[in-house]
């Protein structure tokens, strides 16, 4: 079957000189996250126009599809593909390799085959571009327009072709069909306004157009053998009754079409190939029905169908499988894409203080720790690593206070569920260029050696000799890289606030012993206006705000 291997873009949209290029392991989906207007969509976009309903070579480029709106610069999609049927050149002795589009304005585009020889091949033909077609499912696409016959290109389109391919391929079948298409048709003549008005059509069309060409004949097609897969429709169903499409949420519109997509990849995975690209699944979906989404997704992947998804959400991001993880970025302009193989990963935790040995530790080892809590810190600018929740839901709240609205700045903090878990997802989220600021504390009673904080203060670049004073503090250490809490959150803050001890137990004696809720509360009432402004934990605080903002 048919498949794309990797796809290069360059000078498209926001993808400047520097190109991009999209990898494709096999049976993994290819996960698309970032920022909104990072250039996602132009990933996918660049993919759908190599691949999709309108030949590349005719299609019509606007200003904006040049980077910069700058025609001078020369667009180019680049793939390479593999498992192609139709053989290229004179005497059809090559295969299909690759395709390559150069667009320039006022320029007629250039689209080309690359031969198994490396030579340009300059006929591309509908049959080979229809071995490996994509089909892009939106946000606002609706199920009717996938699961009709508008184009050749739509599900419906693409398996009743496929399921028509099979069928007329058996002679028997055909004869068969054809017998019944003439019972068919005499039944109709056996009406006798029927056949009276075929008759009358015929004769006057006939005297009327005798200079032209064309006439008239009643079309019975939805009952030709020829193309009677096109009579097949696709209804939901409720309860044992019909429904019609625009009776469905747009969610279950959605899931019904990957559906649709999933029962193709498996049903006809040795025919032609598709890319099925999806552009923010999360759309109308509660979350769990995101988490059972993704999962249904990464089986379609599994399975053979090759899956592209943009989206903003971590139900969709599967450690596992992080040889499909794109992080894109824009910068000046320009998009970017982080990206990490298994190898490149391990090697890079490995020169950051990790202990463990290769792939088969190091990537289990995450993914069995992850949580969608932790995963959606691939979707901030920048993000503070605290031990627990009651950081997680207490920071927040005083760093808006003093002038940092982490919400506002794309900043996220995030509980990774104790100070030994502080340098390992570090190293994630570093590896991917995210900005990390890590608070944590000289909490000894669970940390007695100090090899937890270590494990940190080693994985920065901190050397034992520079840890000591650290690791002894308890008073609230802010420094470029990191924060220590003295010997623990709550104490620190007794400390620094000389309210915040008679506020903790009023609290408590609504909401108990919750500490993070109780820490969340407590942080709302101190920072209203009517407590000292004096207290020396306002500077500290200050000061850990500057040090976030200027990560």
């Amino acid at each position: 079957m048919a498949s794309l291997t990797s796809i290069t873009i360059e000078n498209y949209r926001s993808i400047g000189e520097n190109p991009i290029t999209i990898t494709f392991p096999e049976n993994q989906p290819i996960i698309i996250i970032g920022e909104n207007n990072s250039g996602k969509t132009n990933i996918i976009r660049a993919i759908d126009i190599l691949f999709g309903e309108w030949h590349p070579k005719y299609k019509e480029f606007e200003d904006h599809d040049y980077f910069g709106r700058n025609g001078e610069n020369k667009i180019i999609i680049k793939a390479e593909v593999s498992g192609f049927q139709n053989r290229l050149g004179r005497n059809g002795e090559y295969t299909c390799t690759g395709f390559n589009l150069e667009v320039q304005k006022g320029v007629h585009n250039k689209f080309v085959a690359i031969q198994s020889d490396g030579n340009d091949n300059q006929y591309v033909s509908n049959e080979l571009r229809e071995e490996l077609s994509t089909v892009l499912i939106t946000s606002e696409q609706n199920l009717n327009f996938q699961l009709s016959y508008s184009t050749k290109y739509t599900l419906l389109s693409k398996v009743t072709k496929a399921f028509h391919d099979k069928l007329t391929s058996d002679a028997n079948k055909i004869n068969r069909l054809k017998d019944l298409y003439h019972q068919i048709i005499n039944i109709f003549d056996e009406v006798a306004e029927f056949k009276d008005f075929k008759y009358k059509m015929s004769s006057i069309t006939g005297e009327l157009i005798q200079n032209m060409t064309h006439g008239l004949e009643l079309d019975f097609s939805a009952y030709d053998p020829s193309n009677y897969y096109k009579n097949i429709r696709v209804l939901p169903h409720e309860n044992g009754e019909s429904r019609n499409f625009d009776e469905l949420g747009t969610g279950q519109q959605q899931i019904l079409a990957l559906s649709f997509a999933h029962a193709y990849a498996k049903c006809f995975k040795n025919e032609k190939g598709l890319i099925l690209i999806i552009d923010e699944p999360e759309a109308h979906l509660h979350p769990l029905a995101q988490k059972w989404l993704a999962r249904t997704l990464y089986q379609m992947a599994q399975d053979g169908l090759q899956i592209v998804i943009t989206t903003h959400s971590p139900y969709f991001i599967d450690l596992e499988f992080l040889e499909g993880i794109y992080l894109v970025r824009k910068e000046y302009g320009m998009t970017s894409v982080i990206h990490q193989t298994k190898n490149e990963f391990v090697d890079y935790c490995k020169n950051n203080g990790a202990n463990k040995s290769d792939v088969n530790t190091i990537i289990p080892f995450y993914v069995k720790s992850a949580t969608s809590n932790i995963l959606k810190g691939f979707f901030a600018k920048k993000l503070v690593l605290v031990e627990g929740m009651t950081e997680e839901l207490a920071l927040p709240i005083y760093l808006e206070k003093v002038g940092l609205d982490v919400l506002k700045e794309g900043i996220d903090i995030i509980s990774v569920g104790g100070k030994g878990e502080l340098a390992k997802w570090w190293r994630l989220f570093t590896a991917y260029k995210i900005p990390c600021y890590v608070c944590f504390d000289n909490d000894a009673e669970n940390d007695k050696q100090g090899n937890k904080r270590k494990d940190f203060l080693n994985t920065i670049g901190l050397k034992d000799n520079d840890q000591s004073n650290i690791l002894q503090t308890v008073d609230w250490l802010v420094t470029e890289k990191y924060c220590v809490f003295g010997k623990d959150f709550e104490i620190t803050f007794k400390n620094s606030f000389s309210e915040y001890a008679n506020i903790e137990n009023e609290i408590k004696k609504e909401l108990g012993d919750s500490k993070p809720l109780v820490a969340r509360e407590v942080a709302k009432e101190l920072c209203n206006e009517k407590y000292n402004k004096d207290d020396r934990g306002w500077g500290k605080l200050k000061e850990l705000a500057d040090k976030i903002k200027n990560l």
